[in-house]
């Protein structure tokens, strides 16, 4: 299986002034098209650490893509760069400068003189026609390794990945495996108590199993390689399957899916339309649920009396008599720097209670709703399930 690096460039990139979104979008093009790729690196507007960085990429792997400094300006180094790494000279190519003078004509504007910088290139690449922008891409590929220049510009870049990169990497690279990745998402059971659960299954070689944690949510991520699609889909299903059977209602969906998400969907699904209360949230839970399945909501800046947690809502849901009440009520201990969270759901004639403390320096809106769409999940499916069992 091939393997690549990339490689970040720009100064902008190291300052903070520019988030590097490239990086993130050429890691999963690549794991599509069954590459391995073991390390990236953000390097500065610098033509002798760029030139080091791109020789001691390809001493390591068998693909380096880099993007950026493909500009018309003093301070876009790439192409000296690579010039250098494979110690040969920049020539002109007087049909890119043409087809610079093409772009500009149909932008109806004109080149000025530095833009013929773009149209030299290392005199052993080969030019990669960019139709979105002014600056010309290339490869270079010798003694078995590929090295691909891309623009910084997103458009420009994520544009020729998917019309030309990604056909060329499938064209050099045609035995290549295929790497599938599929996340389950769980909220509720800490890191720790699913690590234990699936520590077993974190040992495997092919499909692997990655814990990873945000706000209550951990997420297992399954990789597998494999000859075929099908292959490797089946691959991930089989280990998929020992993952829920172990973890069960604790999984909440996969993917793209989130908390809120699901939760909507099964709302819907039930047919069921919540009233909310909310204290000191401003208005965060009500923001979460889809107008659809919402009946009606009452907001208030701040706890009203001396009343508790448990007084307020038993004393709202006493008051509307409907069937379906969430509330939501936070309180801030200025002296422990906490916000204590406390949750009821009322369904039917049941009621359902969470809590849980956070730390106010790092509090989000986010962590209370996530808490409450888990227990109103929950709640849905455990009584599904009573209901299943006692017919």
């Amino acid at each position: 299986m091939a393997s690549a690096e990339i490689i970040a460039i720009g100064s902008e990139l190291l300052l903070g002034e520019t988030q590097d979104t490239n990086t993130l979008f050429l890691l999963c093009k690549l794991r599509d098209c069954g590459i391995n790729v073991f390390r990236t690196t953000m390097i500065g507007d610098n033509v002798n650490r760029i030139s080091n960085a791109i020789q001691e990429a390809l001493t390591r792997s068998d693909i380096v893509i880099t993007t950026g400094g493909l500009g018309p300006t003093v301070d876009d180094p790439t192409r000296e760069a690579v010039a250098l790494s494979f110690g040969c000279n920049l020539i002109f190519d007087k049909q890119l400068w043409e087809n610079i003078h093409e772009y500009f004509k149909k932008m109806q504007r004109n080149p000025t003189e530095n833009n013929k910088r773009q149209a030299y290139l290392p005199e052993i690449a080969e030019p990669i026609l960019n139709p979105v922008g002014t600056a010309p891409a290339f490869y270079i590929h010798q003694n078995n390794k590929l090295l691909i220049s891309l623009p910084g510009v997103p458009l420009e870049m994520k544009y020729l990945t998917e019309e030309t990169v990604i056909p060329l990497l499938k064209k050099i690279y045609s035995e290549n495996e295929v790497i599938l990745v599929r996340t389950l998402h769980s909220y509720g059971l800490g890191e720790s108590v699913i690590d234990e659960l699936v520590s077993d299954l974190e040992k495997a070689s092919n499909p692997t199993l990655g814990l990873s944690a945000k706000f209550g949510q951990i997420d297992l991520r399954i990789t597998a390689k494999g000859n075929t699609f099908l292959e490797t889909k089946k691959l991930i299903s089989d280990f998929e399957s020992q993952i829920r059977r172990r973890l069960g209602i604790n999984i909440f969906g996969s993917d793209d899916e989130t908390l809120a998400l699901v939760t909507n969907r099964m709302l819907y699904e039930k047919g069921i339309q919540l009233e909310t209360l909310e204290i000191n949230t401003n208005g965060c839970l009500s923001a979460a649920i889809e107008p659809k399945n919402l009946f009606s909501q009452t907001i208030k800046s701040e706890d009203p009396d001396s009343l508790t947690s448990d007084d307020i809502f038993m004393k709202h849901i006493a008051e509307t008599g409907y069937p379906y009440s969430i509330a939501l009520i936070n309180r801030k201990d200025k002296m422990q720097n906490q916000i204590h969270s406390k949750i009821y759901f009322k369904m039917n004639t049941n009621i359902y209670h969470k809590e849980r403390f956070y730390n106010s320096l790092t509090f989000s809106d986010e962590q209370p709703v996530l808490l409450a769409m888990e227990l109103i999940r929950e709640t849905i499916l455990n009584e599904a399930n009573t209901e299943t069992e006692m017919n």
